[in-house]
């Protein structure tokens, strides 16, 4: 949507802005916030407390540094983090609807917000627009506030847990937020918002994928056996992709006249859509049997693979390759994963 109202160089540089203040702020989340999704369900008391109140010094340690560049986003950094928290705790509590209506209404919200305080503070009211929502949206974790206490035997006791979660957490978030660090400095804002543009493509669809992960953690980890879903998951996300596919020159043409070159960006892009369901039902499985170095692993795969080839194949082939470096990508990261989930397999048959 904001793409519609913004030519292409502030779109980039719009994005490169909200890289750096989302990217610091899921540094602050410690990984705590996939910890308390798969604990609680498996009946771990008071951790989720605990953890609200370690993430309440890691966001102001983050937003502190953060505001050195700007301070608008050093309040981006606290509300993101205490709305993900909420978000967390409501889905490791399984409770579905008001999880979707703390996702749904804090997006809807930015949206809104983002787009009217634009027209008269440019960017500056886009970032405001995210902060308020976030707050507001957050009120899950300021309801834990008054139990907060100087205990946190429960934190250390999953300390390895939390440990890789935050590796991992901190790769997906290098996959959604460090590509713009890299590309903007290299190749300008003007390709940047090129990129992204389709990497919006990407997300927008990939939230099928994100929806089953975050469903399946929950559900894995107390002892539910979920299989069908995930074909289910891989078949829509097949389908989607054909859609995608087809239908992006029309929408372009529709919507974003000005974004024609991102076309070829989008196709490419859209081939993630896949890989992307597959390698969220795996990791939660694994999560699930807190079998989590498969889980980092697989992404330290994905994150250098992608590094290295944004550089390579993007001086060589610009938009299309820096989009052909994310799918590449997320093949060498669900290969690892689906080797691992084999052998896990053919060990416990042998075992029984």
């Amino acid at each position: 949507m904001l793409a519609t109202i913004q030519d292409v160089h502030e779109y980039g540089q719009l994005n490169y802005v909200i890289a750096i203040a989302s990217l610091s702020s899921s540094i602050s989340l410690l990984g705590l916030n996939t910890a308390v999704t798969t604990l609680v369900p498996q009946g771990h008391k008071q951790i989720d407390i605990q953890a609200n109140q370690v993430i309440l010094i890691s966001a102001t340690v983050c937003a502190i540094i953060v505001s050195l560049f700007n301070w608008l986003l050093g309040l981006f950094v606290m509300g993101m983090a205490f709305w993900m928290m909420s978000s967390y705790e409501l889905l490791s509590r399984k409770l579905y609807s008001k999880y979707a209506i703390n996702i749904i209404g804090a997006r809807a919200s930015q949206l809104v917000l983002s787009i009217i305080l634009y027209s008269f503070f440019g960017i500056p009211g886009i970032i405001v627009g995210f902060i308020i929502s976030f707050f507001v949206f957050s009120v899950t974790y300021f309801k834990t506030i008054p139990q907060f206490s100087k205990r946190f035997d429960k934190i250390r006791k999953e300390f390895k847990l939390s440990l890789h979660l935050y590796s991992y957490n901190l790769s997906n978030a290098l996959l959604l937020y460090f590509d713009k660090l890299i590309i903007a400095p290299i190749y300008g804002f003007t390709v940047l918002g090129y990129y992204q543009l389709g990497f919006q493509f990407l997300m927008f669809f990939s939230m099928i994928s994100v929806s089953f992960y975050q469903y399946l953690i929950p559900e894995e980890s107390s002892g539910r056996n979920r299989n069908s879903i995930r074909l289910y998951g891989i078949t829509l996300s097949i389908i989607i992709t054909i859609l995608v596919f087809v239908l992006a020159p029309v929408i372009l043409k529709a919507f974003f006249p000005n974004y024609i070159n991102s076309l070829t960006s989008i196709r490419i892009l859209s081939l993630g859509i896949v890989p992307m369901m597959i390698t969220g039902t795996l990791n939660s499985k694994f999560l699930a049997i807190k079998l989590t170095r498969y889980v980092l692993f697989s992404s330290i795969i994905y994150q250098v693979t992608q590094m290295v080839l944004i550089i390579v194949l993007g001086r060589q082939f610009g938009i299309e390759g820096i989009s052909l470096s994310v799918v590449i990508a997320m093949i060498f990261q669900i290969t690892f994963l689906g080797i691992a989930h084999f052998r896990l397999g053919k060990k416990n048959e042998q075992n029984n």
